[in-house]
C-alpha cells in the first residue's frame, strides 16, 4: 500500500534554510528541497520501483512552507528500507555538488 514519510526539512541539519517570510521563498524553498533530494540520492542511490521523493506544501499560521516527503510502497521491503535509509541519511552540510546546484539555480539566502 502507498505510504509516505515527511523528512521535516528541506536543507541539511546544520544549514540555515531560507525564511518562509522571504519574498523569494516559493522559488528558493523549492530549490533547497530539490537540491537536498538530489544530495540524498547521491548518498543512498536512486529509489527502487515503488519509492520516490516529492516536494509538498504544508499550511502554517504564517503561510505555506515546503517539506520533502518520501513516498513508498509499505508492502515492499526494499521500498521501506529505502525510506528508512533516506530518513537516516539527511546530511549535515551541503556537499560540493549541491553548492554548485544552488548557485546555478540563483540561490540566495540572506
Amino acid at each position: 500500500m502507498r505510504d509516505s514519510f515527511e523528512l521535516a526539512t528541506t536543507v541539511p541539519h546544520e544549514e540555515r534554510g531560507i525564511s518562509m517570510q522571504d519574498e523569494d521563498y516559493p522559488l528558493m524553498g523549492r530549490l533547497e528541497a530539490k537540491t537536498l533530494i538530489n544530495q540524498i540520492k547521491r548518498k543512498i542511490g536512486p529509489p527502487p520501483y515503488g519509492a520516490g521523493f516529492r516536494i509538498i506544501s504544508c499550511a502554517h499560521d504564517f503561510g505555506h512552507y515546503f517539506d520533502i516527503e518520501v513516498v513508498y510502497d509499505d508492502d515492499d521491503e526494499e521500498c521501506v528500507e529505502y525510506m528508512l535509509k533516506a530518513e537516516s541519511n539527511i546530511p549535515y552540510k551541503w556537499d560540493e555538488e549541491s553548492l554548485i546546484e544552488l548557485q546555478q539555480g540563483g540561490y540566495r539566502n540572506p
